[in-house]
This record gives C-alpha cells, structure tokens and sequence, in this order.
C-alpha cells in the first residue's frame, strides 16, 4: 500500500512540473509574438545588438552606429559612436591593445584562425580577466535594424 501511495505522489509531481513547464514554454512564446513592446519598455523601441566578431564587420559600420564593448568579469559597457576617426576599427585590429577602464587589465586583440584577413574572427584578451571575458557587438543608428545575437550562443 506504501508503494501504491509513493507512485501516486510521483506521478503527481511529474505531471505537475509538466504542467508548469509548458505554461512557462507557452508564456514565453506568446510574450515573443506580441506586436505590443512589454510593458516595462512602454512605448519605446527595444535597441537590438548584433554580435560583431570580425575587422571587416567593424568597417561596415557607418558614422552614427554604435559600438559597444562589453567584459562580462567586469560588468562593465564601453560605448563608442562610430565617427571618422575609425576608434572603432582599432577597437577590431589584431595586434591593437587598450586598457581596461575597470579592471586595468592590458586588453590585446588576438586572431582566433578562423577566417582569414579582415574576415579573422577576433578576440579580445585582457591580462586580468581572462580570453572569454569580452565580446563587441553594434547597432545602426536610430536602433534596431540589426536582428538580436545573444552572446549566449
């Protein structure tokens, strides 16, 4: 009898995470096709990034879009317009280095070998924080026409 009641309690709790589970399956996608922006965002436009791995991504970029570097250690965003003075390519060069605004941490610009030229993925090292603490992505200017990349892969 013990047994019967220890797979009832089971099989509730099974069915139970289930039912949860697809609640927050379907919540999640209903939350993704609503046409009207979340609430917290009320009437403004989401700014979506664009994952930028490359120098020849780097200089596809125009003057008004936007940079970012981002060291996920550090916490830390640094924004960079994009202008004339090509900040932003530097920022993309392999053999280019800077410093760390946080950590202080010496950041150099290494090749990963995939691709080659300006098509070379590039990673950005700092002497602190490690080879897969920073990532740069961009957006155009006036926000969202590039599609979301999440760094999460």
């Amino acid at each position: 009898m013990a047994s019967k009641h220890n797979v009832t309690q089971k099989l509730s709790l099974a069915l139970g995470v289930s039912v949860a589970l697809a609640l927050a399956v379907w919540w999640s996608i209903e939350a993704q096709a609503s046409d009207e922006p979340p609430d917290r965002h009320e009437a403004q436009r989401v700014t979506h990034l664009k994952h930028i791995t490359t120098l020849a991504e780097a200089e596809a970029l125009q003057q008004g879009d936007i940079l970012a570097v981002v060291c996920s250690m550090c916490r830390f965003v640094e924004i960079h317009h994009v202008t004339n003075d090509k900040l932003h390519v530097k920022l993309m060069t392999v053999g280019e280095k800077h410093t760390c605004a946080v950590c202080g941490g010496i950041v150099t610009l290494v090749g990963t070998g995939k691709g080659n030229g300006k098509n070379e993925e590039v990673n950005h090292v700092c002497s602190k924080c490690g080879d897969d603490a920073m990532f740069v992505c961009a957006t155009k200017a006036g926000g969202g026409e590039h599609q979301h990349d999440a760094r999460g892969k």
